[in-house]
């Protein structure tokens, strides 16, 4: 990065990168577009002590401090999955309801995190999932409840920053109430200003207003309320005069991948990124293309000579960035199984039940059980594939503990209506039917085969809802369902306790879901 009063346009850029090491191609791409910050991506982690040993390697490819940043959230989106703790995610937190666990978390999380070596964690959601059908959010928002999310997000900030990780609000202004996934398009919001405001950005107003110690994404959303023309990431009127002048928000702000296909779908890349950059954005983020980023970089470049990117405040965009960078305090690495533990107390404290009208819970140890489970999927396009043997671990958590008959049954989200007519007989001899769902509300097939099962054979079925709560709008009255807000092993573990009888489910369910 060149000494100049001005830094590049380039270093206003976020960049991914592919592989596990720090390269000569990604110190090339660094010195090439000034770049201050790199985030990390599943694709580059294998564990805490590779993760730890790639940002030392990415940090000694320049001379200046880069902002090392992860999505490490929780749930259903997390990069690293091996030597850390993997938490249950928001809406489980949203079911526990209780901040000092958000903030026992936040810190747990942060203390890992920290010593690895990032500085900032793209987290929490403070989306509220007003809208059952968000196909974007879900299980990554804390609920729908703004009192209740804006207690847990302030003390799950609060634990990152008591270990010196920054946080990131997502997704300003808000877009709980979307009913479009925006890494597959752009979603619009048809709402007076008036009514968008309370809850949604209600929230942000009160996390961020006047801080300087976290940072915020924005979202690709047109809230036409507040701009009618241009999403979030494109408007001025959203990320400088209200999140600006109007919260005196002095922190790092953030755009969303501009490779998603809300942006990449209408604008070119380099496009993108200015007008990004020029409505606010401290930085824009370019997560896989380097071909895409060093385009960029040169857009960038070219609207600070022709100011279309005001210097001053590129200038000042810079500082903010640096200010996050390299703030991580280092040290061992921390063993896990602390937070393992405050991770399955979490994750047995969320279970939620819907009902039990048939008394079918707990199942008796030597009933024989069937379970259904359709395998893991990706549902959003930051959500990141299982790589587990997901039919291993139910067969440990669930069928190693029982002395009764059991069989497990896994299979694809598409199932067709004749593999479910023959699933229906081989049901008859088991006392008890466990069938896991996934996303019913966003598969026909899973719909059809919770529907199919519900109505043949309610007088033993069990339903868990693993990956989407809200598929609980298929399940008919007279149906025993139950969720635990998510699909990570300690979750399987906590539901698995539920249905042996070894824990009760008592968490509500903190979001609207009918």
């Amino acid at each position: 990065m060149n000494d100049a009063k001005t830094p590049p346009g380039g270093a206003r850029l976020m960049v991914g990168f592919h592989g596990t090491e720090g390269t000569e191609e990604l110190r090339d791409l660094l010195l090439e577009t000034g770049a201050l910050s790199v985030i990390l991506f599943t694709r580059n982690l294998v564990d805490a002590s590779q993760a730890k040993d790639l940002i030392a390697e990415i940090r000694a490819l320049v001379p200046w401090p880069l902002l090392i940043a992860i999505d490490q959230e929780g749930g259903c989106v997390v990069r690293l999955t091996k030597g850390v703790t993997v938490f249950p995610g928001n809406m489980a937190l949203g079911a526990v309801g209780d901040p000092g666990l958000a903030f026992a978390q936040g810190r747990e999380s942060g203390r890992q995190l920290s010593a690895i070596g990032i500085d900032l964690n793209l987290a929490p959601v403070v989306d509220l999932q007003t809208n059952p059908q968000n196909p974007g959010i879900g299980i990554r928002s804390f609920g729908s409840h703004l009192e209740s999310a804006r207690a847990l997000a302030r003390a799950f900030i609060d634990g990152h920053l008591q270990e010196g990780v920054a946080c990131c609000l997502k997704h300003f202004p808000g877009k709980g109430a979307a009913s479009v996934d925006a890494h597959i398009d752009l979603p619009v919001l048809d709402l007076p200003v008036e009514e968008f405001r309370d809850p949604h950005l209600k929230i942000f107003e009160d996390l961020c207003e006047g801080r300087e110690d976290i940072a915020l994404m924005s979202t690709h959303i047109v809230v036409k309320g507040l701009d009618p023309k241009n999403p979030a990431t494109f408007s001025r009127a959203v990320m400088h005069e209200l999140l600006r002048e109007g919260l005196g928000f002095r922190g790092l702000s953030i755009a969303d991948d501009l490779e998603m296909g809300a942006i990449a779908k209408y604008h070119s890349i380099p496009e993108a990124a200015l007008r990004a950059a020029a409505v606010g954005h401290d930085l824009v983020p370019i997560c896989h293309s380097g071909e895409a980023q060093r385009a960029a970089a040169q857009a960038l470049n070219l609207g600070l000579e022709e100011g279309s990117l005001d210097p001053e405040e590129h200038r000042e965009a810079c500082v903010r960035i640096t200010r996050f960078a390299a703030r991580s305090k280092g040290g061992a690495l921390i063993h896990p199984a602390e937070g393992d533990c405050l991770a399955a107390a979490l994750a047995q404290k969320s279970v939620h039940l819907f009902s039990d009208p048939r008394e079918l819970l707990p199942i008796p140890d030597r009933a024989s059980l069937l379970v259904l489970a359709t395998e893991p999927f990706s549902v959003v396009g930051v959500e990141e594939e299982a790589d587990q043997d997901f039919g291993g671990m139910l067969k440990r958590v669930i069928a190693a503990p029982r002395r009764g008959r059991t069989e497990i049954r896994t299979f694809g989200a598409e199932l067709d209506p004749k593999r479910v007519s023959l699933l229906l007989p081989s049901a008859e001899g088991f006392d008890r039917v466990v069938l896991m769902t996934w996303n019913a509300l966003g598969i026909p097939a899973q719909r059809f085969l919770l529907e199919e099962l519900s109505r043949n054979l309610a007088d033993r079925l069990v339903v868990v809802h693993s990956r989407n709560p809200f598929d609980q709008v298929f399940v008919p009255e007279g149906v025993t369902a139950l969720t635990a807000f998510g699909y990570r092993i300690c979750q399987f573990e906590a539901i698995a306790a539920v249905l042996r009888g070894q824990a009760r489910a008592k968490a509500p369910f903190p979001a609207e879901w009918k």
